[in-house]
C-alpha cells in the first residue's frame, strides 16, 4: 500500500519524469480548478486551471506548478500548451523553466518567457502556443549563477541555455504556466486545459487535498440596485470555493439569491429567500454567477468567500 500510494503521489510511475500539477497565486492572483461549463471552456479539456491574475500592479499572478524530475536542461525541447483567453492582454500564458544545479540547491535560476514576446497567443478566445527553442524570447534571474555566459534580464533562445556552459550543467526541477505579472491593467480569466511536455501530455487533475482545502479568504457586500430586478453581485469574475451570504440585519423585507433568472416577486418567486439576518453556505466557482432581488431597491446582503 505505502509503494502503491508513493507512486501515486510521484505520478503514477516511480521512475516520473512530470508530476501532479498545482495552483498558485499572488498579489491580487487567484487560481482555482474548474469544471468548464461552457463549450468554449471544455472543448480542449475536462478539468481546466482557472487563472485570474487581476489588477496588476507588477507583482499579481496566478499560476500552474508542474513537478520535474531532475531532467537535464540540454534534454527539454518540446513543449504545447492550449488555454481559453476572457479577453485580448498585453501577454499571454507563458512557459517559466525552474533550473538548479543538482549537486547544490543554493544555485538556481527561472527562464521566463516573455509574456508579450512574437507567437505567444494574447487574443479573447481559444490560444494555443508551440514552443521554440530557437525564439529569442527568454530572460533569466537567479541564485548563485556565476559562470554562465548570459547576462541576468536580457532575452536569449531556450538553445544558448542549452549550450551554456554552466546552465547546460543544470536540471530542471519545474516548469510553470504564469499569467500576469505586468505593471498594470487587469488580468480577466484564463483556462489552461492542454499542456504536453516531451510528447507525454499532463494529466491536469487536482489532488483531493488541494482541491478541498481553502487556502484564501476575502470579503464584499451585494446591493439591489433595482428591485425587481436580478441584480449581479459582482460584474467582476471572483473565483472561490466557498461562500457564506447574510442578509443585512437593517433589509426592509425578503431578498432572495440565485441564477440570472430569480424573481423576488412573492406570487413567482423563485431562487432562495433570505430574511434580515438570515444566512446561507454555497459551494460555488465564480461568484459573478451569483444574482440578487429584493422589493426595496437598496437592499443587500454581506458575505466572505473561501479560495
Amino acid at each position: 500500500m505505502a509503494t502503491e500510494l508513493k507512486q501515486h503521489q510521484l505520478g503514477h510511475n516511480a521512475k516520473w519524469t512530470f508530476g501532479r500539477p498545482t495552483l498558485h497565486t499572488g498579489g491580487a492572483g487567484i487560481a482555482s480548478w474548474y469544471k468548464g461549463s461552457a463549450l468554449s471552456q471544455h472543448q480542449k479539456g475536462g478539468i481546466l486551471a482557472h487563472l485570474y491574475g487581476g489588477a496588476q500592479s507588477g507583482d499579481d499572478w496566478a499560476a500552474v506548478y508542474i513537478p520535474v524530475n531532475e531532467l537535464k536542461v540540454p534534454e527539454f525541447n518540446q513543449a504545447q500548451w492550449a488555454w481559453y483567453q476572457t479577453a485580448a492582454e498585453t501577454m499571454g500564458l507563458g512557459i517559466v523553466i525552474w533550473i538548479h544545479d543538482p549537486d547544490d540547491f543554493d544555485k538556481r535560476a527561472e527562464i521566463t518567457q516573455v509574456g508579450g514576446a512574437s507567437g505567444l497567443d494574447k487574443a479573447a478566445g481559444q490560444n494555443s502556443h508551440e514552443f521554440n527553442t530557437s525564439t529569442v524570447q527568454m530572460f533569466f534571474y537567479g541564485e548563485n549563477t556565476t559562470g554562465t555566459a548570459l547576462t541576468a534580464g536580457t532575452q536569449y533562445s531556450w538553445e544558448q541555455f542549452q549550450a551554456d556552459a554552466l546552465f547546460s550543467t543544470w536540471t530542471i526541477y519545474r516548469i510553470s504556466f504564469d499569467w500576469g505579472w505586468e505593471a498594470s491593467g487587469t488580468f480577466e480569466s484564463v483556462w489552461l486545459s492542454q499542456v504536453k511536455l516531451q510528447g507525454q501530455m499532463i494529466e491536469l487533475d487536482p489532488s483531493f487535498v488541494e482541491y478541498d482545502i481553502v487556502t484564501g479568504i476575502g470579503n464584499g457586500r451585494g446591493v439591489c440596485s433595482a428591485a425587481g430586478t436580478a441584480n449581479q453581485i459582482t460584474t467582476t469574475t471572483t473565483p472561490c470555493k466557498i461562500v457564506t451570504f447574510v442578509a443585512e440585519t437593517d433589509n426592509a423585507g425578503a431578498i432572495v439569491l440565485g441564477g440570472s433568472s430569480i424573481d423576488e416577486t412573492l406570487a413567482s418567486r423563485s431562487g432562495v429567500p433570505l430574511l434580515a439576518g438570515d444566512s446561507v453556505t454555497w459551494k460555488i466557482d465564480d461568484l459573478s454567477k451569483i444574482y440578487i432581488d429584493a422589493a426595496t431597491t437598496g437592499d443587500g446582503v454581506t458575505f466572505t468567500f473561501f479560495t
